[in-house]
């Protein structure tokens, strides 16, 4: 897929909002953000910000997890390092599941789980219309704005449909290429260092 018609990169802006794209400088060596792409739920200057890491797909599906969870060849992501004891969604089904939220055209954030699972039992729902995480990524008030100025994240925006349609294992390493040249050498980068 072509994504440089498709991703607009809003690089060295410290200006970010729920719905945006944050992309790990390929040096960032902690477990969770090593090469991680996070979808930015919640964004507040004054309370802080919530994301789930998109692109780390663990060897579980959602019946794993949840022992009365209908039968769901639904993947379970790496969510982040916060309330890892905790799953947490994000869909397209929207109104046809109530309380979730709407964080930017047509993707939606949690909701009744229960109705979840009718739609799922009803085969109202495919693998492609919900992701699932363990645990979130979260920044206290101004801890994600520091982090942009030390250029530990690049900011970007994705349509809506690649969020949940994009192959993890290859998202981090596309979306670097997409951004141009400027940064076509962070994919060539090891992972660790040392093995260079």
């Amino acid at each position: 897929m072509n994504f440089d018609r498709l991703f607009e990169i809003k690089s060295n802006t410290l200006e970010v909002k729920s719905g945006d794209i944050l992309i790990s400088e390929p040096f960032l060596s902690d477990f969770y953000f090593t090469r991680s792409v996070i979808f930015l739920v919640d964004h507040n200057e004054e309370t802080g910000s919530l994301g789930v890491i998109i692109n780390k797909r663990l060897s579980l599906n959602i019946n794993d997890i949840i022992d009365d969870f209908p039968k769901f060849d639904g993947d379970v992501f790496l969510g982040g390092p916060v309330a890892t004891d905790n799953i947490f969604f994000i869909h397209t089904l929207g109104v046809m599941i109530p309380d979730s939220i709407e964080i930017r055209d047509g993707i939606f954030w949690s909701g009744n789980i229960n109705t979840v699972k009718a739609l799922i039992r009803e085969g109202f729902v495919t693998k492609h219309d919900i992701r699932f995480y363990i645990g979130y990524a979260g920044w206290d008030a101004g801890q994600l704005v520091s982090e942009l100025k030390r250029n530990s994240w690049l900011v970007g925006e994705m349509p809506s449909k690649l969020i949940l349609r994009t192959n993890p294992a290859k998202m981090w390493s596309e979306f670097v290429n997409a951004m141009g040249e400027k940064y076509k050498f962070w994919d060539k980068f090891p992972i660790n260092p040392n093995d260079n």
